[in-house]
């Protein structure tokens, strides 16, 4: 039986009017043995991420089964206004499905997402609206460089492959060795492997930017709605890595035919599950006077799925970019 009639019976709602969200899965299940020092280090991220972002920006942290102690970090930070939204799912529901679920029940058009052992640096989120300004077919950024990471999903090549074939550039010319190691360290990779892809070549994009094709996950920006068409509606089973981001991030990008495109210059860091005080000290100090300036994803006009992309089936563009590959044109 209902009494009366609802309040909110036709009253408008002011919805919040940010262009770009940020979501950062996080499982940290206790705190022994792997995830000794993983605490401590999304402390340092929040953090990172708190101060260098703008009015334009929400955030988005998901507890896939974590600890009470994280879980109760993350609704302090919901209760004091920090952050926009927390959502708690009561066990690991899988990195993949806890992005792809956040992803489309937000309103933005640009989603960030971001490993929970990343630090943010100041002016990453310019760098990002950047690109995507000097860029207007760019679809998925990356503010970390990471050179010749363009993978089996590379069919943009074939769709821009003028473009490319005249923009190819020593890697040494576009980044610094010192951002690329710090990348490799934390994922366990040794000076020989970096020296090794600081002598090679990149393929760029943006005059005189020297964007470079191909971005990795760790954190990166994409513009949702052209992604999600090809998105599986199905759930993933795999809890993180072990192919998941090909099938959920990757493919479905590449099969816009936008550009994935990540920086020449580190503006992220990736920290990994070991804390370093003395590094983490100083940039943190490096971040106490900043503020961001304001400005708003919501300028940039809207990039749907390409018209190459639209008019010759995937499968086709993928295998001739693996062919081009293959003879040595895009290597």
């Amino acid at each position: 039986m209902r009494i009366g009639s609802n309040p909110n019976n036709h009253k408008t709602i002011d919805l919040n009017a940010a262009s770009h969200r940020v979501i950062i899965p996080i499982y940290i299940p206790n705190a022994e043995g792997y995830f000794k020092d993983s605490f401590a280090v999304l402390k340092v991220c929040i953090h990172s991420l708190l101060a260098t972002v703008n009015k334009d920006t929400v955030v988005s942290l998901i507890s896939n089964g974590s600890s009470e102690e994280v879980n109760n970090y993350i609704k302090e930070l919901w209760s004091q206004g920090k952050i926009d939204r927390a959502v708690f799912n009561k066990e690991n529901v899988g990195k993949m499905n806890a992005i792809i679920a956040e992803t489309r029940a937000s309103f933005e058009e640009f989603i960030t997402y971001s490993d929970a052992d990343v630090f943010f640096d100041k002016g990453w989120l310019q760098q990002t609206f950047d690109m995507f300004r000097h860029v207007p077919k760019a679809g998925f950024v990356s503010m970390n460089p990471t050179p010749r990471n363009y993978s089996h999903a590379d069919s943009t090549l074939f769709d821009n492959l003028f473009t490319v074939l005249f923009k190819k550039r020593k890697t040494s010319d576009v980044c610094a060795f010192d951002d690329l190691a710090h990348f490799h360290k934390s994922v366990g990779q040794n000076n020989e492997f970096t020296e090794k892809m600081f002598a090679g070549t990149v393929f760029c994009v943006g005059k005189h930017l020297n964007y470079i094709i191909g971005a990795g996950h760790f954190c990166c920006t994409i513009r949702k709605t052209p992604t999600l068409r090809f998105v599986p509606k199905e759930k993933s089973y795999i809890g993180v890595s072990g192919g998941s981001e090909s099938i959920y991030l990757d493919i479905p990008f590449d099969k816009t035919g936008l550009w994935r495109l990540s920086s020449p210059k580190a503006c992220v860091w990736h920290m990994g599950n070991t804390l370093e005080k003395e590094w983490t000290e100083c940039k943190l100090n490096a971040l106490k006077e900043y503020n961001e300036k304001e400005f708003s994803f919501q300028v940039l006009p809207f990039q749907d799925v390409s018209f190459l992309a639209k008019i010759i089936p995937y499968f086709i563009r993928s295998k001739t970019s693996r062919l081009l590959k293959k003879i040595k044109i895009l290597s």
